[in-house]
């Protein structure tokens, strides 16, 4: 072959990788440009989807708490202290170095304290993340030492008992920054608006950290748990505290089983409510199934798996070593075998699954935390008909005096309009504070 030839040859080759380079580029670029949460149809989902008015800072911080050990762990000895690697979220705006001043309220913004489940990490809750802080929220969520996916001797399930002092610290951590009048976050967060949100494992620890008779945090006044377990919490776990409670999960969920779990909430805690969304999974709660799990048949297929080799087949959360039992309103139960089987139908997509979440989660929030008392009750009224109405595959089941998720349901999640609250410069909690209800 001549060498014009072989010249020929080579650019012809480097013009054909160089296609497929691109082609790769751009297929990677519209995978990850179309994985956002999707767009309702409906007009008053849209509204609540919507961007709000604030733009987006994100603090990076690690908090350590010396009062608290961290127990040994297979190879891993243990340590003394509490170590919580953290990722602050909150609102800002082109004139602030850090958060918002421009429309702040007077007393701060809400506070939400999120929990990863069980062998994951503080990103799981990106997408909620993002959309709170764009309304106006502080939203901070930490890798607990023994149950994210890096846990020194490898992620332990027990560990949740520890979790709802987590909880606690980093609520100190930042009403400590709130009241130090040189700090950035000086007079940021509102401390009588206090909510906590988890998924699965989280979900159960912000359950702990809501009702637990011996655990809980008196200054947390709302709560959602998101495909959490607790089936082992009884009637008169729920009656410790009068806190507004949301449980949300999808009736496809392989790992937390949702008939033991979800659907029979109603029964035990029947001052809670219930957002069901058909065929929804477990891991399509979490901000990386857009990404993972987006052509699966089943999001939890691989889940099982990696759960399975890390748990016992006995394993029960029920009877969990500093959680109690039935003096607690804890009894030993599994809740259902979880991924026994695995779900035959086609799982929600997790776009979708996480948009709707989004929804509920945030009216529930809105319903209790909205500055003017129009905006709670605009909330409350979406929650309790706007949100199935405008999303066939979403059921809603909310507390009310007639027994019927109605419009009725608003007098579980639309409080009085507020007393005159302490201005920020207040001193931190002693004790229990005045609820906003």
């Amino acid at each position: 072959m001549s060498r014009s030839a072989v010249v020929r040859v080579l650019k012809i080759a480097g013009i054909a990788a160089l296609g497929l380079v691109l082609a790769l580029a751009g297929a990677v670029g519209l995978f990850f440009a179309t994985a956002g949460v999707d767009t309702p149809e409906g007009q008053a989902s849209r509204e609540v989807l919507a961007s709000g008015p604030y733009q987006v800072k994100k603090l990076d911080t690690t908090f350590v708490d010396r009062s608290r050990p961290t127990q040994a762990n297979n190879v891993f000895s243990g340590s003394d202290e509490r170590r919580l690697v953290t990722s602050i979220t909150y609102p800002t705006d082109a004139n602030a170095r850090g958060v918002a001043r421009e429309g702040r309220p007077a007393n701060g913004f809400p506070l939400i304290v999120y929990s990863h489940g069980f062998m994951s990490r503080r990103s799981e809750g990106r997408y909620l993340a993002l959309h709170f802080a764009r309304h106006g929220y502080v939203f901070v969520a930490a890798d607990y030492p023994l149950t994210n996916f890096a846990s020194p001797g490898g992620p332990r399930f027990d560990d949740v008992a520890h979790q709802p002092g987590d909880v606690r610290f980093l609520i100190d951590q930042l009403l400590r920054w709130n009241h130090d009048p040189t700090h950035e976050f000086a007079g940021a967060v509102d401390p009588e608006r206090i909510g906590v949100m988890g998924l699965s494992l989280g979900g159960m620890t912000s359950t702990l950290a809501a009702f637990h008779p011996d655990l809980r945090d008196d200054r947390v006044s709302a709560a959602v748990s998101i495909a959490g377990p607790s089936a082992m919490f009884t009637p008169a776990f729920f009656e410790t505290a009068d806190v507004p409670f949301l449980m949300i999960a999808g009736d496809a969920d392989a790992v937390v089983p949702y008939p033991e779990n979800a659907a029979s909430l109603v029964e035990r805690a029947p001052r809670s409510g219930l957002v069901t969304l058909e065929n929804g999974s477990h891991v399509g709660f979490a901000d990386i199934a857009r990404y993972t799990s987006r052509w699966s048949r089943h999001g939890d297929s691989l889940a099982c798996g990696a759960l399975m080799g890390a748990v016992t087949e006995d394993a029960d959360l029920g009877d969990v070593a500093g959680l109690g039992g039935l003096d607690k309103g804890v009894t030993r139960t599994q809740g259902g075998r979880p991924c026994d089987p695995l779900p035959s139908v086609r799982s929600m997509r997790p776009a979708r699954q996480q948009m709707l979440t989004i929804l509920a989660a945030f009216s529930f929030f809105e319903s209790r935390f909205a500055e003017e008392a129009a905006d709670r009750a605009r909330a409350a009224d979406y929650l309790a008909a706007g949100l199935a109405a405008e999303n066939d595959d979403v059921t809603v089941r909310l507390p009310s005096a007639h027994g019927a998720a109605s419009r009725t349901a608003l007098i579980w999640t639309r409080p009085p309009e507020p007393a005159a609250r302490r201005p920020p410069s207040a001193p931190p909690h002693s004790g229990s504070p005045a609820r906003r209800r």
